[in-house]
């Protein structure tokens, strides 16, 4: 039984992380009927790996110090009003390769002139919360593809004015990572989501 879940795969021998998942029950295992509530988008997968590194199917994930996983799951949980069943955010990402150090991960991404997405980016989601941070002259470049991202609805917690900002975030806004985030600033938001 777990939270969190994930399909790794070894790609040039650097580890990647797709279709990531926060179930906001434990689940013993993915199921496609499984119901998708929305989505959040980082800069990249960090020093999470997988209890299972079967390349078939999902693996429950060990955090190793993650907290972004875990603070979308409690704010979440504080802010839905279902939160039982089979439900879970999904885990979308600038690039998906699996790096605590992002420096070193984006050295490693420099290096690939064609890395990786992940399939997930195809479906449509009910909104898309943006936690990728602020400006970053190697990551920004990536940002753009999320604009055809399917979705009702994007948003991001401005970190100049700490306000919820709906639609998408341009460039140089600091769209919040979770890290150190107040969450008063955005349960209300959060809460309006489900009603």
């Amino acid at each position: 039984m777990a939270y969190y879940w994930a399909k790794f795969k070894n790609i040039d021998n650097q580890l990647y992380r797709f279709d990531t998942r926060i179930y906001l029950q434990n689940v013993d295992e993915v199921l496609e009927s499984d119901i998708c509530i929305g989505a959040i988008v980082g800069k990249n997968p960090g020093s999470a790996i997988p209890i299972d590194m079967n390349k078939e199917r999902f693996s429950e994930i060990t955090l190793n110090n993650d907290k972004l996983l875990p603070t979308i799951r409690n704010l979440l949980l504080k802010s839905c009003n279902q939160t039982t069943g089979r439900i879970y955010i999904q885990v979308l990402n600038l690039f998906y390769l699996c790096n605590p150090d992002l420096n070193e991960a984006i050295k490693n991404l420099e290096n690939n002139m064609n890395p990786e997405t992940c399939y997930s980016e195809k479906n449509k989601f009910p909104w898309i919360w943006f936690v990728w941070g602020g400006h970053h002259e190697k990551l920004s470049i990536h940002k753009s593809r999320f604009k055809t991202v399917k979705s009702n609805r994007f948003f991001y917690l401005n970190n100049k004015t700490k306000k919820i900002e709906e639609g998408f975030p341009s460039d140089w806004v600091c769209a919040r990572h979770t890290q150190g985030l107040k969450h008063d600033l955005v349960l209300p938001y959060l809460k309006s989501l489900f009603k």
